[in-house]
């Protein structure tokens, strides 16, 4: 889900978060989740030709600034992306805060379409400062896959209780297998995240490129 609006934060506020943000390498490393996971994804991304020439057409770096935690599967899956975008084309500038109560504020400025708030957030920003837009949590066609995999978990395991109910009413052991399912699931269709991902992105951004096809 990606979106374009203007200038929600105050500047203050902004360069507050900026300032108290970490980088990627330092998320991955304080992880207590995932953290094999963002590496190997990170190590497995990897840009075209095409995609480090649109990147190398932007005149200055865009700022994101990411709401996220490391047990979120999203995260997990599409965070790393933006650090290869960062590490490769040197165009991004990724800084990562906690979605907690200190900063509640922002999250509740950039709710997802049902309203709620949701992680990964990425917010982006001109050096100047102007928001360029957002995109939250994961594209359309990783959603309609996710609903597709689960429901093909629950045909092939009949003998397991909980289909139906939200995660958190499942029972340990099955969720954990739901989870290992759909992660495995998730990195088999890297390439069409990755595809989805830029195509925001680039939308996001492409007015600070030069002409790039």
């Amino acid at each position: 889900m990606a979106e374009f609006r203007k200038n929600r934060i105050a500047r203050e506020r902004k360069e507050q978060a900026f300032r108290e943000a970490v980088t990627f390498d330092a998320f991955v490393a304080a992880a207590q989740a995932n953290r094999e996971t963002l590496r190997d994804n990170f190590e497995a991304y990897s840009l075209g030709e095409r995609e480090l020439t649109f990147f190398e057409g932007l005149k200055s770096p865009v700022d994101v600034l990411v709401l996220a935690h490391d047990w979120c599967g999203d995260v997990a899956a599409n965070l790393p992306l933006f650090a290869r975008l960062e590490r490769d084309t040197g165009k991004l500038k990724l800084r990562i805060i906690p979605r907690d109560p200190g900063n509640w504020d922002i999250a509740g400025l950039y709710p997802h379409h049902d309203g709620q708030s949701r992680i990964p957030t990425y917010l982006f920003f001109s050096e100047a400062g102007e928001e360029l837009g957002y995109f939250i949590e994961r594209p359309e066609d990783i959603t309609v896959l996710l609903k597709i995999w689960q429901e093909k978990f629950w045909v092939a395991h009949p003998e397991l209780e909980g289909r139906g109910k939200p995660f958190g009413e499942l029972a340990e052991d099955v969720r954990r297998a739901l989870l290992a399912e759909l992660k495995a699931r998730r990195q088999e269709a890297r390439e069409l995240e990755k595809k989805a991902i830029l195509e925001h992105i680039r939308a996001i951004v492409a007015p600070r490129a030069e002409s790039v096809s």
